[in-house]
């Protein structure tokens, strides 16, 4: 029997007919692994190397989100680019045995890959989401278009342990520096992306990718890049604690 399609609006052009099937983030950079997806609020209530059961999910992590033209051209123009950057991520740790401490040269065209990035968090957000960020729409579906509204800011990190957190954008309260910040995230090894709205980033390590957007397309250079290593235990965007912090905060709070 012929799986039912989807319809829906299309997260990027916002036109309304069949969705295709979007990899967040492309299948060749890792994503073809079985998964179990658990919802936000469940995750909140596990521990850091808690397991829970849930609907699995062949293929790796997919969704109906993009026309067929929209995943097209976006596919394209930056899918094979930004998976080449995840494999020399992926060699970077594995060389490094999950521990780099050096300046590491990536071979790179740094706007195909933020334009790749851009359209993963297009597909993990509604498709409302388009609508107040039309220059980012604008941005993605012109292949050679440059430069962004200074209070869109991106940011990666390497990301090797914890969980996978594929969070919407939305407004996060960090008690402890009591300032609230306009997030989404979205962490799938080599690599984990947080992009930003007129907002400072969640925390000082995270390492600064903006400028990529000033690149020309056919741009390609060798750049210097010292990404840290982060670990996603929760769900919670922004967060980076190690599972000692989280357990030394679980028994304080006992």
């Amino acid at each position: 029997m012929a799986k039912k399609k989807e319809e829906g609006y299309c997260h990027i052009c916002g036109k309304y007919g069949f969705l295709s099937k979007e990899h967040v983030p492309p299948q060749k950079a890792f994503n073809d692994r079985r998964t179990i997806k658990i919802q936000f609020e469940k995750a909140l209530t596990l521990g850091p190397d808690e397991i829970s059961e849930g609907p699995k999910q062949r293929g790796g992590i997919y969704m109906y989100t993009l026309c067929s033209q929209c995943n097209n051209d976006t596919g394209t123009w930056y899918g094979y680019r930004f998976v080449d950057w995840c494999y020399q991520g992926m060699d970077i740790l594995i060389k490094s045995r999950g521990k780099p401490t050096l300046v590491y040269l990536n071979k790179l065209y740094p706007l195909s890959i933020l334009k790749q990035i851009i359209t993963m968090f297009f597909s993990l957000n509604t498709a409302e989401f388009r609508k107040p960020n039309q220059e980012l729409v604008k941005f993605v579906l012109n292949r050679d278009m440059r430069h962004l509204p200074p209070k869109y800011r991106f940011f990666v990190y390497y990301n090797i342990e914890g969980r996978l957190r594929y969070v919407g954008f939305g407004g996060v309260y960090n008690i402890r520096t009591r300032r609230f910040t306009m997030i989404g995230e979205i962490s799938y090894p080599p690599y984990g992306y947080v992009m930003t709205i007129d907002s400072e980033p969640p925390d000082k390590r995270l390492f600064e990718i903006t400028h990529f957007a000033d690149y020309l397309y056919n741009e390609f250079t060798i750049m210097e890049l010292k990404l840290p290593v982060l670990p996603t235990h929760t769900p919670l965007p922004g967060d980076y604690r190690t599972r000692k912090e989280i357990e030394k905060r679980l028994q304080e709070n006992r």
